[in-house]
């Protein structure tokens, strides 16, 4: 908002800074003004705000104007009125909210594709809480009534200091748009206006209330400047200087003064640098004007010198337009308006948009008046009218003229009246039906299918009573392939929403904020941290379902899915069957109980389960031992071998004892210098050695013999009977 409060406080750089800010005001309140005025009054969107206003009457049943209502009374016909383009709209919108689709968000990174579930979920969160979807539904309905589709997404401050999303239809006659802007859903718009009409004087000031030093005056807060009594807005024709608070019709209470407000976004281009990171080459930064001489200073004070390239970026704006700029500053959401647009077929030579209803209206207008036309024919024509002299014909002229429209009164007729075969009495003539005129009739009923391409299986009837199911169904299908457009721009809509939505989750849902997380058993509440999702380098690409291919896309998954699931059926998991159970047509609430059974079912043992668990835990056991057998036999084996080989080894050493003992024996005496023996070099002292010798192998070879004679048992495993040792008779 502007602030200027010093601006009438004499002379100097102050009061010429103030004065400099008035004439921006005024100049930015001109440029506005013109710019949203040259929109509303263009030639394409007052031609299209009057056909709306004519599309919606003839959606609500109004479809034969005041004129020619007039001429039906005057010619004493009926006025008859059947409503079959409310019913067309009912079906194709019932299209949209048996096939809403969902938004989700998938982080731009390295690594496998999937989707941020705390962002996904806390948009989720932000639509349930202001009913998202319905406002959605009411917004579609108007596309395809009028051929567009207003919402405003915001916080809402009034009830919760922290904010409450809010996801508003708007009614599309209060907007107006840029008149160059050619794309669909209008996103190449340079500005938007939201015009409201009878907005309370006190509300009007709440909103704005200005600088308390110099507070508006109440004239400034109507917007006299735009609409005309022409297009049916019923505008205050007062202009701003001569608005009168008090000569507002006699029925008007003093305290329900209304005032039209203008709101009007925009967004225009200014100079910005990108600028290589003084302290981090590998970062970019994105500086406006005065950030970029700000930054260069101080590199020039450190020595250094910046790195750039000139470019330009958008910024958005919102001001409030009374009679004067009443505010104006940032625009809600950076990088977007608040307002988002679908819109319908487009008018090339118009430059507008429409929705179905513009083609019906023709058809819908002349079948309810050929209907009228064809009951005043059988009215004034089905009993037959005749031409007759007086007092010639009848034999009571008044008593004729009243009983011969009614067939079931005799008429007398005087003598010789009757002529021909039959003179006694006659029937009384019954004139024929046009044939043309209910022909008429039915072509026109016809058309409204044929003009709109919703056929009679859209609105849930069959052309004939023998019509195969699966014709049906592809005759459905045919319908949706025409209303694809429609469809199409829905779901261009909830990506720019989804991106709108998620800036505003980003910069204004606060820290810790519970949302709802959706689980494969239950769901949580979790806190929004987003210091987790937004680290200032991650960017979110905005996903949203394929658009509606069929009369309920959950029917048709379930459809396919009973094709193949008596086949694979068998082998899929518990886990599985609950993810495809959101897809059958049961109500939530059965899932939900379906769901909790599967689960507790998993907690409890299955007998057969644990016959099969027990029956592998046996073949477990059996293998085990089996493996414990085999390396006991392995063990004994081994220790055999051992006994063998010491065996062996004891052998040797008493064959070498022997052989030196043979050797002691045969060896010649020890001889001295004197030739003579010498005496302790063999004689009693070796045989004393080869006595003590022999003694020792003698018991050895006695215990050996006995090892051998002693009788022996066999050892067996416990569990298997399998021998694993030996051992003599008497030990364990």
């Amino acid at each position: 908002m502007l602030k200027d409060a010093d601006s009438y406080q004499g002379g100097g750089e102050a009061g010429d800074d103030a004065r400099e800010k008035l004439n921006d005001a005024e100049a930015l309140f001109t440029r506005l003004k013109s710019q949203v005025k040259a929109d509303y009054n263009s030639k394409g969107q007052v031609n299209w705000r009057r056909e709306a206003r004519e599309d919606f009457d003839f959606e609500a049943g109004e479809q034969l104007n005041e004129t020619d209502k007039s001429i039906l009374m005057d010619a004493k016909r009926p006025i008859v009125i059947f409503n079959r383009v409310g019913t067309t709209v009912d079906s194709v919108a019932g299209q949209e909210v048996g096939n809403r689709q969902e938004v989700q968000f998938l982080p731009r990174r390295l690594g496998v594709v999937k989707k941020s579930e705390l962002l996904t979920s806390a948009a989720k969160w932000f639509r349930q809480q202001c009913d998202a979807e319905d406002e959605e539904s009411d917004a579609f309905r108007d596309l395809v009534v009028c051929g567009m589709g207003w919402t405003e997404t915001r916080l809402d401050y009034e009830d919760n200091p922290e904010g409450d999303p809010k996801i508003d239809r708007t009614d599309p006659l209060e907007m107006t748009w840029d008149r160059n802007a050619k794309k669909r859903n209008l996103v190449d718009a340079r500005r938007v206006a939201h015009i409201r009409r009878d907005v309370p004087l006190d509300e009007a000031k709440a909103l704005c209330p200005g600088d308390p030093d110099r507070p508006f005056e109440d004239a400034d807060y109507n917007a006299s400047w735009i609409g005309d009594a022409g297009e049916g807005e019923n505008p205050h024709h007062n202009d701003g200087e001569s608005y009168n608070k008090e000569n507002r019709g006699e029925d008007d209470d003093g305290d329900d003064k209304c005032v039209t407000l203008v709101r009007v976004q925009w967004w225009e281009r200014v100079a910005a640098y990108l600028v290589l990171d003084p302290t981090n080459p590998e970062n970019i930064l994105n500086l406006g004007q005065d950030e970029f001489q700000d930054l260069s200073e101080k590199a020039k004070l450190a020595g250094g010198k910046l790195r750039f390239t000139k470019t330009t970026r958008k910024i958005y704006r919102q001001a409030y337009l009374g009679n004067v700029l009443l505010e104006v500053g940032d625009a809600p959401c950076k990088g977007h308006f608040s307002f988002k647009c679908m819109t319908g077929k487009r008018d090339r030579n118009k430059n507008t948009f429409f929705g179905i209803v513009r083609a019906m209206k023709d058809p819908a207008r002349w079948s309810n008046k050929w209907m009228s036309q064809t009951m005043h024919i059988m009215n004034t024509t089905a009993k037959g009218g005749i031409a007759t002299e007086r007092g010639q014909f009848f034999d009571n002229d008044a008593d004729g003229e009243k009983s011969w429209a009614h067939q079931d009164q005799v008429t007398m007729l005087k003598p010789g009246a009757l002529s021909g075969a039959n003179p006694k009495f006659i029937a009384k003539p019954v004139s024929q039906f046009p044939q043309g005129s209910y022909e008429l009739m039915q072509y026109a009923n016809q058309s409204l299918r044929d003009v709109s391409g919703v056929n009679v299986e859209i609105l849930g009837m069959q052309q004939s009573g023998s019509q195969a199911a699966s014709l049906d169904l592809q005759r459905k299908q045919s319908a949706l392939t025409i209303l694809q457009p429609l469809f199409d721009s829905l779901r261009r809509y909830r990506k720019e929403q989804g991106r709108l939505m998620l800036h505003i989750i980003e910069f204004y849902i606060p820290d810790g904020t519970l949302v709802k997380i959706e689980g494969p058993e239950d769901a949580q509440f979790v806190p929004l941290i987003k210091k987790d999702a937004f680290d200032g380098k991650t960017q979110y690409d905005v996903i949203v379902d394929q658009s509606a291919t069929s009369a309920n896309q959950k029917e048709l998954t379930w459809a396919m899915l009973q094709q193949i699931l008596p086949v694979i059926g068998k082998m899929l998991p518990p886990a599985t069957w609950l993810a495809l159970l959101k897809y059958s047509p049961l109500p939530t609430s059965a899932q939900k109980d379906i769901s909790d059974s599967i689960a507790k079912s998993q907690e409890q043992p299955d007998p057969e389960q644990a016959a099969r668990d027990a029956e592998l835990k046996l073949e477990n056991d059996k293998a085990q031992a089996k493996i414990a057998n085999d390396k006991a036999q392995s063990d004994a084996k081994i220790k055999a071998m051992q006994a063998e080989a010491e065996t062996r080894a004891q052998i040797a050493r008493d064959a070498a004892q022997q052989d030196a003992l043979l050797k002691a024996l045969t060896a010649p005496p020890a001889v001295g210098p004197n030739g003579q023996p010498v005496q302790g070099g063999g004689g009693g002292d070796v045989a004393a050695l080869i006595m003590g010798m022999m003694q020792e192998m003698r018991r050895d070879m006695t215990a050996l013999a006995s090892a051998l004679n002693t009788p022996k048992k066999l050892i067996r495993d416990p569990q298997t009977g399998e021998i694993v040792g030996i051992a003599p008779v008497g030990m364990g």
